[in-house]
């Protein structure tokens, strides 16, 4: 009646290169996630390091292009917002200042999404549509002076000179 489970034959893991190059092969990676990840999985610390220093060399992991990809990514977000996002993957702060360069001004995006926002807060009262876009580009990582400038340029019409 009732059957014996089949024993899973389990296999030996792979070596730490092919598994770093499969799982940086798969998405791109920080090499902080990476080592993270590999470590986890009980790798050892010297043949990890080993790992990533080879797919350095051969281009497959690579900070800096990983934090242009991030900020090209969120780009409809605030510095904030971006650097923390950054900071999460352990990328370097000379990788943060790159990537947020590439940008346009945050001013820029943040008028940008506020513009992109106010087409459905229009039903809204005045006061209302404010606070609601305020809210908005806050959780979007903009910070406290440019929503400011934004909301009140947006609302009233003026642009706000620095």
């Amino acid at each position: 009646m009732f059957q014996k489970p089949r024993e899973r034959k389990l296999k030996p893991p792979p070596p730490v290169y092919e598994r770093a190059l499969a799982l940086a092969a798969r998405r791109m990676r920080s090499e902080h996630d990476l080592r993270k990840k590999l470590l986890g999985e009980g790798y050892e610390a010297d043949a990890v390091d080993a790992s990533l220093t080879r797919l350095k060399e051969i281009y497959l992991l690579d900070d800096n292009k990983m934090a242009h990809s991030l900020g090209r990514q969120y780009k409809d977000r605030g510095n904030r917002f971006i650097t923390q996002k950054l900071k999460e993957k352990g990328i370097g702060a000379e990788e943060h200042a790159a990537a947020l360069e590439e940008l346009p001004d945050e001013f820029e995006r943040a008028l940008a999404a506020g513009e992109k926002k106010l087409k459905s807060l229009k039903n809204l009262e005045a006061r209302a549509a404010a606070q609601k876009l305020y809210q908005h580009l806050a959780l979007r990582g903009f910070g406290g002076s440019i929503i400011q400038k934004v909301v009140r340029q947006l609302t009233t019409g003026v642009e706000i000179e620095d």
